[in-house]
């Protein structure tokens, strides 16, 4: 029996959903939180470059992320939305490292927090339950530290 387009759809779906996370994938992402942290409690000192540096891990980790969000348009060229998020998102997070005289403390949270929103609703079925999971706390460490650092 030959699939069909719906058939092997929903096999991809139901087979990335029971995607499991290494011991690696979960440290990766963990230890990744710890130049968050550790920026966003020196801002609070007032360390000159404290701010400087967190905002610069923030665009690299945020591009990283949107990088993820491009291998799955290529997978689903059909939605070309996802590339266009993917992009921008990459563009977006560069534009944090320009423009460096605006604090994006508090916009780039609020990106990491829309980024996330996105994922969760419309590439869960690529990612999976663990790892949407993970993108769930390592998202919410980054956007609380970006938000603290804004506030502070």
């Amino acid at each position: 029996m030959q699939d069909t387009p719906s058939t092997s759809r929903t096999t991809e779906s139901s087979e990335s959903s029971s995607v499991t996370l290494s011991f690696w994938h979960r440290w990766g992402g963990y230890t990744g939180l710890i130049p968050f942290i550790s920026l966003s409690l020196l801002t609070v000192a007032d360390l000159n470059f404290a701010l400087a540096a967190l905002i610069s891990y923030a665009a690299l980790i945020f591009s990283f992320l949107c990088g993820v969000v491009w291998f799955v348009s290529l997978k689903r060229p059909q939605n070309g939305h996802i590339a266009l998020v993917a992009l921008g998102g990459m563009l977006w997070s560069w534009c944090w490292i320009l423009f460096s005289g605006i604090d994006w403390s508090g916009i780039a949270g609020l990106s990491f927090v829309l980024l996330w929103l996105y994922e969760r609703r419309v590439l869960s079925s690529d990612y999976g339950d663990q790892f949407i999971q993970l993108r769930l706390w390592l998202s919410s460490g980054a956007a609380i530290s970006l938000l603290a650092a804004f506030v502070f």
